[in-house]
């Protein structure tokens, strides 16, 4: 039985040496961790509930997960937002979303619409960030942002922020718009 491991490790022990590691294969699989997901899901749904009401439902046709880039992104969004009595308030639509699980900001993209059932009025923009902190909406550079009530009167420009704290709309460039007045019904 010793012949026969002295054999075995004759033959092996010089193969054993001759091998090198390739760590290639590590760097690359390194490199690229950050650019695969870690989660995909198809027909995502995420609904927020508190004190028994339901406030957010955020749905998307796919989410990934990239919890290197502490990152999800959203394909084909759709939001809806509640208020205490469970009316709809606020509808939005985008292509696409990328939220940051740490700062929970967001940036959105392609073809947005948001409609505000309190306000009666729209918001169409191609890319607009959400700021967490402030509750802030803002524009990109070179960005047109259109608002637009039910009534036909609307504002477009570029540099757009809103700040949801204060209610306040502004635009820095560009701006023009139109406004709708309303007749006032006469007494015969």
């Amino acid at each position: 039985m010793n012949a026969a491991r002295t054999v075995l490790l004759t033959f092996l022990l010089p193969f054993f040496l001759s091998c090198s590691l390739d760590y290639e294969q590590a760097t690359v699989a390194q490199s690229i961790s950050g650019q695969i997901p870690e989660t995909i899901l198809f027909e995502f749904t995420h609904t927020v509930v508190s004190e028994g009401r339901v406030w957010v439902i955020l749905e998307a046709q796919k989410a990934e997960s990239y919890g290197e880039r502490n990152e999800i992104l959203l394909q084909g969004v759709f939001f809806r937002e509640y208020d205490g009595e469970g009316n709809l308030i606020t509808e939005a639509r985008a292509d696409r979303a990328v939220f940051s699980t740490e700062s929970e900001n967001a940036s959105v993209s392609g073809s947005i619409q948001i409609y505000s059932h309190e306000e009666k009025a729209s918001l169409q923009a191609g890319r607009l960030s959400w700021v967490r902190e402030g509750r802030r909406l803002v524009a990109d550079d070179g960005q047109t942002v259109r608002l637009q009530k039910d009534d036909g009167s609307y504002v477009e420009g570029e540099g757009f922020s809103a700040d949801f704290r204060r209610k306040r709309l502004e635009f820095s460039s560009r701006v023009r718009g139109s406004y709708v007045r309303e007749e006032e019904e006469e007494e015969d």
